[in-house]
């Protein structure tokens, strides 16, 4: 079932309530994580927490929790939901400030824990995703994973408007990510994807594909990948917490490789489940 934690107390969703003077409501100020549960088990948990804290300092927002009472937190999180897959997003503000006001003057940061029920991709349901690119517009922070994503969601149904299932974002000729995922490009057997700097997000499972990639001996550039070269590769996936690794079959129109899921995603999407199940028993 679905459940909410906030500060100290549990609850259903619905019934979760914050102040008004909130600056996460006000500002958006406040970061967040999306934590996968496949068997009851939080997958990734420790690399999800590590980029809490990371984007915590960054926004110079210091809470009381230390990063295993964040894990003890959330492994309580998920026994109260009682849900073997899962969705888990902790979001942290700077709190109720006694006033409207640019000024950090909040004392005590806002934490909000919700669980919802989750169901994996089935490599038999998956559909070739059609994008297109779009202008990144965004702030030069988005290495940061805050709250503020009124950019993302622009372009994003920007993108829905026009009839395609998402976006790829572009700056200066170069890929940064999708709106809510990063971006692989497959050419001639070699994977290839943005490096990591402040103009994307350093994805859980960015990291994850890279890892397993490599350890299937599979060939890996993060390097700049340039917007025109989408449409002539052989294959393009996108890579999130929600979605796993999504593959893409068209391009402003035009068809990526034979417009369906190619040979390298399938290969990486069942080690993806493999290590999946490798991390529950590990964890057992």
């Amino acid at each position: 079932m679905a459940i909410a934690y906030l500060n100290g107390a549990w609850t259903a969703p619905s019934d979760a309530k914050i102040s008004v003077f909130d600056r996460g409501f006000m500002f958006g100020d406040g970061v967040y994580e999306v934590m996968p549960v496949y068997g009851g088990k939080i997958f990734t948990k420790t690399a999800h927490l590590e980029r809490l804290a990371r984007s915590l300092r960054e926004i110079r927002l210091t809470t009381r929790f230390s990063e295993d009472d964040w894990s003890q937190l959330l492994d309580q999180a998920v026994v109260k939901a009682g849900e073997d897959n899962a969705l888990i997003y902790l979001q942290v503000t700077r709190g109720v400030a006694p006033e409207r006001s640019h000024a950090y003057l909040a004392a005590e940061p806002t934490v909000l824990i919700t669980v919802t029920p989750f169901t994996p991709n089935n490599e038999q349901d998956i559909v070739s995703l059609r994008v297109c690119t779009k202008e990144d517009f965004r702030w030069h922070r988005a290495d940061i994973k805050v709250t503020s994503l009124i950019a993302n969601g622009m372009i994003k149904n920007e993108a829905l408007a026009e009839g395609y299932h998402d976006a790829i974002m572009v700056r200066a000729g170069f890929v940064t990510e999708a709106t809510s995922s990063n971006v692989f490009m497959v050419v001639d057997s070699e994977i290839m994807t943005p490096p990591k700097s402040e103009l994307l997000l350093h994805g859980i499972t960015r990291e994850e594909v890279i890892r397993i990639a490599q350890g299937l001996d599979l060939k890996v550039k993060e390097c700049e990948v340039q917007a025109s070269a989408l449409e002539g590769a052989d294959e393009v996936w996108l890579s999130a917490t929600g979605m796993e690794v999504q593959p893409i079959g068209e391009i402003n129109g035009m068809q990526v490789g034979d417009g369906k899921p190619g040979p390298i995603w399938r290969q990486m999407f069942r080690a993806f489940q493999d290590e999946k199940q490798k991390a529950i028993e590990c964890i057992d």
